[in-house]
């Protein structure tokens, strides 16, 4: 995640992170990877509220 994204290229990583939730919300995932914290990240890039994202979406932390 260390290089500069544009708000557009951000905005495609958080719909393929909801994709990714969608289809492995109830499967083991690597303990290298944090949903969450990518998450988090993209709506910073973008400019968007990380908690509201999160409420909107449904996103529940107990899955990944």
């Amino acid at each position: 995640m260390s290089q500069q994204l544009t708000k557009a290229q951000a905005f495609k990583e958080l719909y393929e992170l909801l994709l990714y939730y969608s289809e492995n919300r109830d499967k083991p995932v690597s303990g290298e990877f944090d949903f969450f914290e990518n998450v988090k990240h993209y709506c910073s890039i973008i400019g968007m509220d990380y908690e509201e994202f999160i409420e909107e979406f449904n996103l529940k932390n107990e899955f990944l």
